[in-house]
């Protein structure tokens, strides 16, 4: 790319030497110090030269401060060897001026005449073949079309600046000792071509089309910059920069350059990525540095491909993205980096979050909100890829003991992609790693995977772990990443205490190697919350089956000696009785509300004394009037949402899904299977009901869920076990399921197409409610059934009543939940004791917390003696602690004990610390130095 624009300008040059620096007819005009010559000055020779003329100085020093004035002449040494013709100063205004073949002592300027406000502009001037002991000075006077070229620059440097209109300047083949190579404010086809720079470097700063092609650059003295740009955009191909601090160093609002070909290596940092965006860096060689490329700052939409990053001492590319400052925004963009080889102990590291200084404002990365996305592969395609390889995908993930994913890799379908993902860390992953090992050639090596039943929580956080993976004979866990296996069973559960970011690691084997994956748990103090009990009904009969919507709770009431209708209204504190039929209600099938409307399941008799004809009616608390919704007699556990009314229907010799809506006044079919539909509930366009179609009979039933506005069944669960109760709200889907051989509560996320398992406990959860994030459910993990919820904004499960009686049916809606409670009993006949069931309502706010922070103190029996030491540690902690963890500062733990013994093995000074938590929050003390630990004395 830079042959055919390379060559344009040389010709350009060429052509501009040929029209200004050679005329038709010019005199030549020598110089000699020893008086046999023309003149015995260079400035006496310049002053009586005309356009056109040549002065040919002879070996000698020239104590002279030249100004050449006069355009078009040229200052050649008659030797040619700049180290026996030296001038002092040399000071060039004048426009198509060559000098070639001086040692010049003092700094050499390229700058127009003063004007009364400005300097000229000059331009198509030569230095070239001089010893410039003090370097070369362009700018002010702005010299356009010009050429520095195979100069030898000592203890300065080749400084350029202000060149604001198109020209072309070129700096080439020069050797640079001690010095720097400078532009700043070049606004124009700037190219630096072969230059060798010892103990130096270039900098750039306000340039726009600077070319840095084929330069040399070692010990960089610019701060320890190698090529270092400010507020730039550049291309930089083929240079090799060694010995920096700084390779490539991008500076503040500097983007768009292109970076090609180089070889940086031995350097701190082989490129560092700060305020910059929209960079490519292709096919360069980045090795034996202590960080190949490290991005830091805000750079955004980075693109990193093609490139060899080997052997980098600390990372290959480190990453610690943040925004500008406190009150801006940080960049939006994207960090792709694909189809690159690396190899190295650790290839990429994200550190993001980890940034300390108070300026800045730390942002995670990929969480979706004007963040840096970093992506670790491109699309899959056939174009061969750095490795040869047959498709393009992600990059060779390699380490220099042979141990790198990559390296270990299967790929029994020869296209060069790995045929697992690569896990980089806690959120960084490369679906397509490629790979390198030949078909025939390829070993079964395992591949780590592993899921969870959560990954936030509060504390104490207790999360399943599941190990999934493939091809593994054995597997270790480590749940908090310190590096101490805390299981290697293939399923486990993990209680987190303390309050954090942990990084869970599987690591799993066989006989060909090992294979890892990480993955990001959080864990945070538990919120309080205060839970408001009210008992709602308190007269001697039953009360069962309640339902809640807004103000107003509906149950069955056996006032009477036969069950009706009731509502109470919790804003007037008053109950109403809603039906007056002797008629039967099943109490297992309660009624249901929504806004001003009452719906139930009522048997009526056409025979007398047989409840033989099942509807659905409904009551309007506004109009305080009762409509009929069904005809058919065999209708059956109604619910309600808006207009529409659902139940089941076994007209047709089967359980059906039935609709009914209320402003239309049609009723709708919505089943047709030839098994049982039962138990439906709705929430806007969305029916759910349990469904038998792929058992026996009525059991097992799965979760299925009609949508109204596409009229498309969809079947939510598969298991081969039972899955009942459904309920809805919004896109958020339970049922009870018997799975794990217990009831367990699950979830169904519609927008996701996300199964959940809500409860892990082994006791029975059954008949789950949903209401915004809260769900609530029948538990028996006390013996006895207790009512629960679960916040799922939170994690935090809840449990609502503590009593030793049964607690049933539960309904919520917003933060009050209802039920139906057998706690209260009264006496019949003088002596015998009836169960009364009533009405309870809990209301659930957070609030502060009830339970103080816990503090950590402990004490020793002994703090010092020979090794090995045997110490017992005692719990002094007060705030009701639940856990306990010691650290003895030896690289040993103790977990889970009140109280610890440890001996210390080795000589030393111990460090000892211990950490309690209860549910609140956590705390730690540590005393410095506690345990002393000697020698063991030998007489």
């Amino acid at each position: 790319m830079w042959v055919n624009k390379l060559s344009i300008f040389l010709v350009a040059i060429t052509f501009l030497t040929i029209v200004f620096c050679i005329p038709a007819s010019g005199r030549e005009i020598t110089v000699d110090d020893n008086g046999s010559a023309d003149y015995i000055l260079i400035q006496e020779a310049v002053n009586s030269s005309s356009s056109g003329d040549t002065i040919i100085v002879y070996p000698g020093f020239y104590n002279e401060s030249l100004d050449i004035l006069i355009d078009n002449i040229s200052v050649l040494s008659e030797s040619e060897h700049p180290e026996d013709t030296t001038v002092r100063a040399f000071n060039i205004s004048a426009n198509n001026t060559t000098v070639n073949g001086l040692r010049i002592s003092e700094q050499l300027r390229l700058r127009g005449h003063k004007s009364d406000f400005w300097y000229d502009n000059i331009a198509n001037c030569t230095v070239k073949n001089n010893i410039l002991e003090s370097g070369i000075v362009a700018g002010s006077g702005r010299c356009y079309n010009s050429s520095i070229e195979k100069n030898v620059i000592l203890n300065s440097g080749i400084h350029v600046y202000d060149i604001d209109e198109p020209s072309d300047f070129l700096i080439s083949d020069n050797l640079v000792v001690n010095g720097d190579i400078t532009a700043s404010h070049v606004y124009s086809n700037c190219i630096l071509l072969n230059n060798s720079l010892l103990n130096g470097g270039i900098g750039v700063s306000e340039c726009y089309g600077c070319n840095i092609l084929n330069n040399y650059i070692s010990n960089g003295t610019l701060s320890g910059y190698g090529i270092v740009f400010t507020e730039s955009s550049n291309e930089v191909e083929n240079n090799t920069i060694v010995n920096c601090t700084y390779g490539i160093f991008l500076g503040w609002l500097t983007g768009n350059n292109e970076f090609y070909n180089n070889t940086l290596t031995s350097n701190g940092y082989g490129i560092y990525a700060g305020e910059s965006g929209g960079n490519v860096f292709s096919n360069n060689t980045i090795s034996k540095n202590n960080i190949g490329i490290s991005f830091e700052g805000h750079p955004s939409d980075n693109l990193i491909t093609g490139n060899r990053i080997e052997l980098n001492r600390q990372y290959g590319i480190y990453v610690k993205l943040i925004p500008y400052g406190v009150h801006e925004e940080p960049y939006n963009g994207t960090l792709q980096i694909y189809n690159n080889i690396f190899n190295n102990d650790i290839c990429f590291f994200n550190d993001t979050g980890n940034y300390t200084d108070n300026y800045y404002a730390v942002i995670p990365v990929n969480n979706g909100v004007r963040a840096n996305f970093i992506e670790l592969n491109t699309t899959k395609t056939t174009d061969p890829n750095i490795l040869g390889r047959h498709c393009l995908g992600g990059n060779f993930w390699a380490k220099p003991d042979g141990t790198g994913f990559s390296q270990n890799c299967n790929d029994w379908n020869g296209d060069g992609i790995g045929d697992s993902v690569y896990t980089v860390n806690a959120y960084d992953i490369d679906y397509l790693p490629l790979v390198s090992i030949s078909e025939q050639d390829q070993p079964v090596f395992p591949v780590a995977d592993f899921s969870s039943n959560a990954t936030d929580g509060y504390v104490p956080f207790s999360v399943l772990f599941t190990d999934d993976s493939q091809n593994s004979t054995s597997g270790v866990w480590d749940f908090d990443n310190d590096g101490v296996i805390d299981s290697t069973d293939k399923t486990a559960v993990y209680v987190y205490p303390v309050s954090g970011a942990y990084t869970v690691n599987l690591t799993v084997n066989n006989a060909n190697g090992t294979s890892s994956k990480l993955y990001p748990i959080t864990a945070s103090d538990r919120p309080q919350y205060t839970l408001t009990e009210a008992q709602i009904t308190a007269n001697k009969s039953n009360q069962t089956s309640p339902a809640i919507y807004g103000d107003n709770i509906v149950f069955f009431d056996d006032l009477g000696g036969h069950y009706n209708i009731y509502v109470y209204n919790l804003s007037t504190s008053r109950e109403s009785q809603i039906t007056f039929n002797d008629t039967y209600y099943n109490t297992a099938t309660g009624p249901a509300i929504y806004g001003d409307r009452v719906v139930w399941q009522e048997y009526r008799s056409t025979i007398p004394g047989v409840w033989d004809k099942a509807d659905i009616h409904m009551y309007n608390l506004s109009t305080s009037t009762e409509i009929q919704i069904t005809d058919s007699g065999q209708a059956f556990c109604p619910d309600i949402y808006g207009d529409r009314i659902v139940w089941t229907d076994i007209r047709n010799g089967k359980a059906d899904i039935y609709i009914y809506d209320l402003s239309t006044s049609k009723e709708t079919r919505i089943t047709t299977n030839e098994s049982y539909q039962g138990d439906p509930s709705i929430y806007g366009d969305k029916v759910v009901w349990q469904d038998s179609r792929n058992g026996d009979g009525h059991n097992p039933t799965d979760i299925y869920m009609y949508d109204l506005s596409t009229s498309r069944e969809i079947q939510i669960t598969d298991d081969d076990s039972d899955q009942y109760s459904p309920d809805i709200y919004g896109d958020r889907i339970v049922w009870a399921d018997w799975r794990n051989r217990g009831w367990d509560i699950y979830m169904y996320n519609i927008s996701t197409s996300r199964e959940t398992r809500i409860t892990i406990d082994k006791g029975s959860q059954e008949y789950p409610a949903i209401y915004g994030d809260k769900i609530a459910w029948v538990d028996s993990r006390n013996n006895n059934p207790d009512i629960y919820i679960y916040d799922l904004s939170t994690h935090v499960e809840t449990r609502i009543t503590s009593n030793n009686s049964a607690q049933l049916n539960p309904a919520i809606y917003g933060d009050r939940i209802v039920w139906t409670d057998c706690r209260n009993e009264y006496k019949q006949n003088d002596h015998l004791y009836v169960t009364n069931k009533d009405i309870y309502m809990c209301t659930v706010s957070e609030a502060e917390p009830s339970l103080k922070a816990p503090v950590a103190d402990f004490s020793a029996n002994t703090t010092s003696g020979n090794s090995p030491l045997k110490v017992l540690f005692a719990d002094r902690s007060t705030g009701e602690p639940v856990y306990w963890l010691w650290d003895f500062g030896d690289g040993i733990y103790s977990r889970h004990a009140l109280n610890a013994t440890h001996t210390f093995t080795k000589p030393g000074k111990y460090d000892v610390s211990l950490t309690v938590t209860n549910e609140n929050s956590s705390n730690t003390k540590t005393i410095p130095e506690y345990i002393t630990v000697s020698a063991e004395n030998h007489i």
